[in-house]
């Protein structure tokens, strides 16, 4: 049995149409489809009160799908939306849900019907018609995706939403990136703009098992960068960092100038760094902050890597104790501006050692100057 609730046959209904329900009260899976449909041209009200009745007596696909394309033809497309939740068997519903959308080129109602899906059903609701979005051929349902996804709703997250862009990501792949980039900027004052971002991340993985191609990376990139030139620099910073987590660290870095172009010299960027030299020194715990100024010009979003050796290359301070080891390094989370902004940086960390109980003394060392990655 496919359906997991079955609602009883109503009594109210008109006395004329007691043959055609009737039919369908008595019709099997290959049946109930076309007795269905002849009590909707009787009664449309009473087929719907009994259209649970009917998907209940649809045991197979074959008859499950010829009773929604009666249901959808019919614009009985209330009880049909829901329908897919009422079948218990998961992989019935998804082949229901392609047969359903593979037809819809030679039957238009079914792309009105699945455009009145979005806005008609709950979220979890609307997710169980993704199959048929992607079986969907017609061009007219791929541009109404399009326009939903460059007018985003007006709220911080709306899972519908989310669901209506996976579908559209996993029908397009990469060519759903023009319309992403402008759904992203559209989202950046009051919509879902981080769902947006990280839909152009998905749309930009490779297929399982797949290797990714620097082609695709570069269309990746490209759109992100577009989307951190037009929107405030919160939102580009959102972009960076996603742009660092998926490995494109110098595309990350092309945002500098937006987000901290303000504070950069020559096109140089200075950071406040330092490397931590902590021990136990005979039971009293002692740390030298080997500080210094680091100079960057621009060609990386990540600073850490190179920064360990120059700073864990200092002269050791400490005699005879037992030592943390790597020394860690720590460097301001951005460019700053002067002396002043890492000095006051500089006395959070302090704090921050001697909170963990240790003297904490602090030794200057000479500027860092990092070549140019790559």
């Amino acid at each position: 049995m496919l359906l997991s609730l079955l609602l009883p046959i109503t009594t109210a209904h008109a006395a004329s149409c007691d043959k055609q329900l009737a039919a369908v009260k008595a019709a099997g899976s290959a049946e109930v489809a076309e007795a269905w449909g002849s009590l909707a041209k009787c009664d449309k009200a009473t087929a719907e009160a009994t259209f649970n009745d009917a998907l209940g007596r649809a045991t197979d696909v074959d008859g499950l799908s010829a009773l929604a394309f009666v249901a959808i033809e019919g614009q009985s497309w209330k009880p049909m939306w829901g329908a897919l939740g009422k079948i218990s068997n998961y992989e019935a519903r998804d082949e229901v849900a392609q047969a359903v959308g593979a037809a819809c080129v030679e039957r238009p109602l079914v792309v009105t019907f699945l455009q009145g899906a979005y806005g008609g059903l709950r979220d979890i609701e609307f997710q169980q018609w993704d199959d048929a979005f992607v079986a969907c051929e017609d061009p007219a349902l791929t541009a109404w995706m399009e326009k939903e996804i460059k007018h985003p709703p007006s709220k911080k997250f709306d899972e519908k939403f989310v669901n209506l862009m996976a579908i559209y990501v996993k029908k397009l792949k990469l060519d759903s990136l023009p319309a992403l980039t402008e759904g992203a900027i559209a989202a950046a004052a009051s919509g879902p703009f981080e769902a947006v971002l990280f839909k152009i991340g998905e749309a930009a993985q490779p297929d399982m098992g797949a290797s990714n191609t620097p082609e695709n990376q570069a269309k990746f990139e490209a759109a992100m960068v577009e989307v951190a030139s037009k929107v405030g620099k919160e939102q580009a910073l959102q972009v960076a960092s996603q742009l660092a987590n998926n490995g494109s660290e110098a595309a990350a870095a092309k945002l500098l100038p937006v987000l901290y172009g303000s504070v950069a010299k020559g096109g140089v960027y200075t950071y406040g760094a330092a490397a931590v030299e902590a021990g136990d020194c005979s039971g009293k715990k002692q740390a030298i902050l080997h500080v210094a100024a680091v100079e960057e010009p621009g060609t990386r979003w990540s600073i850490l890597r190179d920064l360990e050796p120059a700073l864990r290359s200092a002269k050791p301070k400490l005699k005879g104790c037992t030592m943390e080891e790597p020394w860690p390094v720590v460097h301001t989370p951005t460019p700053v501006a002067g002396k002043s902004d890492i000095d006051g940086w500089l006395d959070g960390v302090q704090k921050d050692w001697e909170g963990r109980g240790y003297a904490v003394k602090v030794q200057k060392e000479k500027n860092v100057v990092l070549p140019a990655a790559g």
